[in-house]
């Protein structure tokens, strides 16, 4: 067998970094990274832990003046309005069937509620909106009465959905009180 020798074979050839195709893919890659982290942000609700008082702050502080300790309560059937100070206030919310999107919802006999129309919405069960407008009412109340409360827990139970919790917190803040606390029950 006979060999050839090639020309060149022990040369190293010199090339350049193609990095047109690795800025193109930086052009397009750090816009929507960047638009991305902004819309994140737009997405977050900020709370706050609940207040942890100790029994024997509690005590020491007795001659101080008692803040509200205002809680909402989601239940299936109602909304739980009590704290420190104010009697304990039950809105009841008729329980809506599932329905049609852009039907009006129904109570569980059958019946309309409260003429609620819900058009649009994307959701199709969720509270009627008589309930969250009586309980940000009530909350305009004690807010009005107790103008140095600026908190309030939301407390609900794992089963509850969150467009519910939504509501209320909306209702809370909307009250005038922005530092909202969310608090789980198992009950």
């Amino acid at each position: 067998m006979a060999f050839k020798k090639r020309m060149g074979l022990g040369k190293a050839i010199e090339s350049d970094l193609e990095i047109l195709p690795l800025m193109n893919l930086f052009v397009v890659l750090i816009p929507m990274l960047l638009l991305s982290a902004v819309f994140l942000e737009m997405s977050v609700i900020r709370m706050n832990l609940p207040p942890e008082v100790a029994a024997d702050e509690a005590q020491d502080d007795s001659g101080a003046e008692e803040s509200l300790l205002l809680a909402v309560t989601i239940r299936d059937d109602a909304f739980v309005v009590e704290g420190r100070g104010i009697e304990t206030i039950v809105i009841a919310r008729e329980k809506t069937r599932p329905v049609a999107r852009g039907g009006t919802p129904a109570a569980e006999d059958g019946s309309p509620v409260d003429g609620a129309s819900f058009a649009g919405s994307p959701v199709d069960d969720i509270a009627p909106p008589g309930a969250a407008a009586r309980l940000q009412e009530l909350l305009a109340e004690i807010a009005a009465a107790h103008p140095e409360n600026e908190e309030a827990m939301v407390i609900a139970r794992k089963q509850t959905r969150y467009d519910d919790i939504v509501v209320v917190m909306d209702a809370v803040r909307d009250a005038g009180m922005p530092q909202i606390s969310l608090l789980g029950t198992d009950n």
